[in-house]
């Protein structure tokens, strides 16, 4: 049940900063979708491996962290740093546990799923904001430009 709606406030979020969202809203959120996807579809065809590491979804966690990495760098905003941040949390959840096989099974799975929440509850702040600037004059760039830097 927590699953379920796991994923639909996930659909929802990442629908909303489909339609709403600025160039880095919806990158995040194809992110989470294709992450999503390919985490369930790892987790039906590959077996843990002993001791309970998930090799498939710590692979997927990896690639996410590094599509959302590059939007952070990227980036005119500064929630993608905070979303960067929690991915790389899930990241080290699978380290603990490859290091250390003997962590309860149900601690490593609240490791690594626990940081999605905050990170969709981010991406709804982040797509409702960009929204607002939006409409203001001059809108909301959604990429850093270099040429606004100081010179020295």
């Amino acid at each position: 049940m927590i699953l379920l709606a796991f994923l639909l406030a996930t659909l929802l979020t990442c629908g909303f900063a489909l339609i709403r969202g600025g160039a880095p809203e919806r990158l995040i959120a194809v992110t989470f979708l294709v992450g999503a996807v390919a985490s369930v579809l790892v987790s039906i065809h590959a077996k843990p491996m002993p001791g309970g590491f998930q090799l498939g979804i710590f692979c997927v966690d990896v690639v996410m962290l590094f599509a959302i990495g590059g939007v952070m760098l990227k980036a005119d905003r500064y929630w993608p740093i905070a979303v960067a941040a929690l991915q790389f949390l899930s990241v080290l959840g699978h380290l603990i546990k490859l290091l250390d096989p003997n962590v309860v099974t149900v601690l490593y799975w609240i490791a690594n799923a626990f940081w999605a929440v905050p990170q969709i509850v981010i991406l709804a702040i982040a797509t409702v904001r960009h929204s607002h600037r939006a409409r203001r004059p001059g809108g909301d760039p959604a990429w850093a430009n270099p040429s606004r830097s100081t010179k020295r």
